[in-house]
């Protein structure tokens, strides 16, 4: 009598099982205004310390400064620095003892470390760097990636998270306003994304908060149209709960990151009819171009720019984008979060079969079917529509093990709009699937499993080498202990042997 066990492999991920109140996860929160008590104490912080506790975490936050404790906030230490930059000369101060001229997160995060080791990095800068109108190509790619390698010269074992920043598009700080430079940070957003791709390409632990979509509108603003109310600090605090809970291992939980904002995409721009074939995981794809996200053309930011065609007076309708993913064997997987930046119309394809849509007709389509609508915002309160990447949680009754793909058509809504933008991220989220445990007794064996993997059942066979020889162990199952049990005879019968399998 043998048993078949089910198993989630390594991921390299911040193991939750490793922290504990003696050993806490180490968190540096380093930023500016927005991540300093400037403007509202605690800051972001403050909304992220219930949600970590919440789910699990035993943490301590790190830095030299402190807020004022509340009620659900007494991780108050923290490196944010009000005015600050990434790279020197700084432009505002003094803050915390730091010349303006100083106040930049290349000196004052490497002092910060002189007598601290964080586990993981919460960082949120760039605002006024952009704000500013400094390069933000320059920006990412050189002071940013400078203080990246500060962090890892010392730290190599070090997770971090950068963000692309909250808008500027509303900021009326100085003068000229930050608004001055808003499609700066457009540019800078999707080059932060380059730099994490590249960082992880090299084995850098280095990710992105996407808290410029966090921000969906001018109301989650203060007047100052640039440091988040109560209503958007709360939801800076949800996605870097989000963004955490994607490179922890936790035993109960999986969120696993399948596709990255910024990954490459393979595209079709020949303004072909590719008819329905096109989105199935067998498709020959070898011969389309290729390139980094936000792909698209007319706007800014735009990392790889496709065709539209020989006229711009009548663009090509339908744009097709490919990209295939690897789903790891052991987790049971219930839910997809999309997380799709488009102009205008999109369809959203897993493995050939529709997943998601948005501004398109009922189907059938073709590659001349027009969208239903153009940029996404409902009203003027959102200006920043086409940079946004919005999200959509999917139930899923299950995702095949191995290599999976999503394919994205974008359809204009008409063919003289001279824009389009696409770039998606998947995560998908469940559990890891249940492992038998037996415990032998006279003439039997007990099977046990946790119960809250209800939807669940016990197969068996005799001979493995027989793909289609299993047979269902009849429930209900019978629960002890916070486990189904199952009793099995061992006195006569052949060897069989058991699985777990979901619908």
């Amino acid at each position: 009598m043998a048993c078949a066990f089910v198993a989630v492999a390594a991921r390299g991920e911040l193991a939750l099982t490793n922290y504990s109140a003696g050993n806490p996860l180490k968190i540096l929160d380093s930023g500016d205004s927005i991540t300093d008590d400037s403007v509202t104490n605690g800051a972001w912080r403050a909304f992220l310390e219930p949600l970590l506790d919440s789910n699990g975490y035993a943490f301590t936050n790190l830095g030299r400064w402190t807020s004022v404790p509340g009620p659900g906030f007494t991780q108050i230490h923290h490196e944010g620095m009000d005015g600050a930059v990434i790279g020197a000369p700084g432009l505002s101060g003094p803050t915390h003892g730091y010349a303006a001229s100083n106040n930049y997160a290349l000196l004052t995060l490497s002092d910060a470390l002189t007598n601290a080791a964080p586990d993981l990095f919460l960082i949120d800068l760039g605002v006024n760097d952009m704000g500013r109108g400094r390069d933000p190509n320059y920006v990412a790619t050189n002071d940013l990636s400078g203080l990246l390698d500060m962090i890892f010269a010392r730290l190599p074992s070090a997770h971090v998270i950068v963000s692309r920043p909250t808008t500027i598009s509303y900021s009326t700080l100085l003068s000229p306003p930050y608004d001055t430079y808003y499609t700066n940070m457009f540019t800078f957003c999707t080059a932060v994304q380059g730099v994490a791709t590249a960082r992880r390409a090299q084995g850098q632990n280095v990710f992105v908060a996407d808290l410029f979509s966090a921000i969906t509108n001018q109301n989650m603003l203060n007047s100052d149209g640039t440091h988040p109310n109560a209503t958007g600090l709360a939801a800076i605090a949800k996605e870097m709960m989000f963004r955490i809970g994607t490179i922890t291992s936790r035993p109960n939980l999986v969120t696993t990151p399948f596709i990255y904002g910024g990954s490459t995409w393979k595209y079709s721009d020949q303004g072909l009819n590719l008819g329905t074939n096109w989105s199935q995981l067998g498709f020959d794809d070898s011969t389309w171009s290729q390139g980094p996200g936000r792909l698209g053309y007319g706007e800014v930011g735009m990392a790889t720019t496709v065709g539209y065609g020989p006229s711009s007076a009548n663009r090509y309708v339908t744009t097709y984008f490919r990209q295939s993913f690897v789903v790891p064997s052991g987790v049971l997987y219930t839910n997809l979060n999309l997380r799709l930046n488009s102009q205008d119309g999109a369809a959203v394809w897993l493995n050939g079969t529709l997943l998601y849509s948005v501004n398109m007709p009922a189907q059938p389509f073709n590659s001349q079917t027009l969208a239903t609508g153009g940029e996404r915002r409902a009203s003027n309160t959102n200006l920043d529509d086409s940079n946004t990447y919005y999200p959509t949680n999917l139930s899923i009754i299950s995702l095949p093990a191995g290599t999976n793909v999503i394919a994205v058509e974008i359809h204009k809504v008409n063919t003289t709009y001279a824009y389009l933008t696409f770039d998606l991220e998947l995560f998908g989220m469940g559990v890891p699937s249940p492992t038998i445990t037996f415990t032998p007794s006279p003439g039997a064996l007990q099977l046990a499993w946790p119960s809250n993997y209800t939807n669940f059942s016990l197969q068996y066979v005799s001979n493995l080498a027989s793909a289609n020889g299993w047979q269902l162990v009849p429930g209900p199952y019978p629960v002890s202990n916070n486990a189904f049990q199952v009793s099995i005879s061992t006195t006569s019968g052949p060897e069989q042997f058991f699985r777990l399998i979901a619908p």
